[in-house]
């Protein structure tokens, strides 16, 4: 059993797996904000499906104004989570754009049936928990953390 607040990292395609007590988060990494942003939103949707392979058959996209990148990158997570939990649409792909504080996201993907659901991961929750949202150098980095 791991003690209180330990956490171990493993890489997976292009996010790095954070295992926290009673928890599992991301770290992303990439060149822009947005680039960040897609990443992580894929490396949500990749805990969540597990092995289902998605399909890019239907399109969503939604806006969020938030003027701080962590904040605004919490309520995207959440909004993706929201959209696999309660309309069943897995991503397989996501575009990220930002005009001025205006983030808007377009994602590809499909619906789902809960007996196609292998090896996922359940999300409960986009925790502020560890949040971080920061340009490192001439690139961006992200962590974080869901409550499972």
């Amino acid at each position: 059993m791991k003690a209180q607040g330990s956490y171990t990292m493993s890489f997976t395609n292009d996010y790095e797996i954070i295992d926290h007590t009673a928890d599992i988060g991301i770290r992303v990494r990439g060149n822009s904000l947005n680039s960040v942003i897609k990443k992580a939103v894929l490396a949500l949707s990749d805990l969540m499906s597990g092995q289902m392979k998605i399909d890019r058959d239907e399109e969503k996209e939604f806006k969020i104004h938030e003027d701080e990148p962590d904040i605004a990158m919490v309520r995207i997570l959440e909004e993706v989570l929201y959209l696999f939990e309660h309309q069943k649409f897995a991503v397989s792909d996501c575009r990220a754009s930002i005009d001025n504080n205006d983030y808007i996201i377009e994602l590809k993907g499909r619906l789902y049936n809960l007996d196609e659901l292998k090896e996922a991961t359940e999300i409960k929750a986009v925790t502020y928990h560890m949040l971080s949202v920061k340009k490192v150098n001439d690139n961006w980095e992200a962590t974080v953390i869901f409550d499972i």
